[in-house]
C-alpha cells in the first residue's frame, strides 16, 4: 500500500482530446491555445441552500445539467474553420440538425465530459494584431455527463471507497493491479 505521499501523479495538456461530430463528420480538435484552453460551466447548479425567516433550512434540486463549454484555440487553428462553417450551417438550417456531440477526454487522467447534443452560441470575438491571437468558442451542452477525476494512483483506501461509492475506474489506476 503505497502512502499518497508517494503517489506522483502527472498532467499533460498534450493529452487531452476533444472530439465532435454528428452523422455528417467527426473532427477531433487542434490548435488549443496556451494556458486555459478548457473550461465547463454548469448553468444551473445541482442543489441551492433555502433558509427560511425561522432558521429552517430546505434545498431545492435540480436535474439539469446543461453546460458551457469555453474552449480556446488559436488563430492558426484549422479546428477554427470547422467550428465557423457549423455555426454558418446552424444559423442557415436553425433546425438543429447541425448540432454535434462532444466528448472531452484527458487521457493521462480520468477526467472525462460529454453530451450528444451541442452547439456553437455565437462566433467568437476576433482580434488581429502582430501576435498570434485567440478563438474563445463558447459551445452550449445539453446534459452534459462529467466525471471530474485525478491525474494520479489511488491509494487503497480511496479506490476501495470510490469503487464502494459505485465508480469503476480503469484498472491502469488501481494501486494494486
Amino acid at each position: 500500500m503505497a502512502p499518497v505521499s508517494n503517489i506522483l501523479g502527472t498532467y499533460s495538456p498534450e493529452s487531452v482530446v476533444i472530439t465532435i461530430g454528428n452523422d455528417k463528420f467527426s473532427h477531433v480538435l487542434s490548435g488549443y491555445a496556451d494556458g486555459t484552453f478548457i473550461s465547463i460551466t454548469r448553468l444551473v447548479d445541482h442543489a441551492t441552500l433555502y433558509n427560511g425567516a425561522d432558521a429552517t433550512n430546505a434545498r431545492v434540486v435540480r436535474a439539469v445539467k446543461n453546460c458551457d463549454i469555453t474552449l480556446t484555440l488559436h488563430q492558426a487553428s484549422e479546428s477554427n474553420d470547422v467550428l465557423s462553417q457549423l455555426l454558418a450551417l446552424d444559423e442557415q438550417s436553425r433546425d438543429g440538425s447541425d448540432c454535434f456531440s462532444i466528448t472531452i477526454k484527458d487521457t493521462s487522467g480520468r477526467t472525462v465530459a460529454s453530451t450528444p447534443v451541442a452547439f456553437i452560441g455565437t462566433s467568437p470575438d476576433i482580434d488581429l494584431g502582430t501576435e498570434i491571437a485567440e478563438r474563445a468558442w463558447v459551445m452550449r451542452a445539453i446534459n452534459l455527463t462529467i466525471h471530474a477525476g485525478g491525474n494520479g494512483k489511488f491509494t487503497d483506501s480511496t479506490y476501495a471507497e470510490v469503487t464502494t461509492l459505485g465508480y469503476t475506474p480503469d484498472a491502469f489506476w488501481n494501486p494494486n493491479p
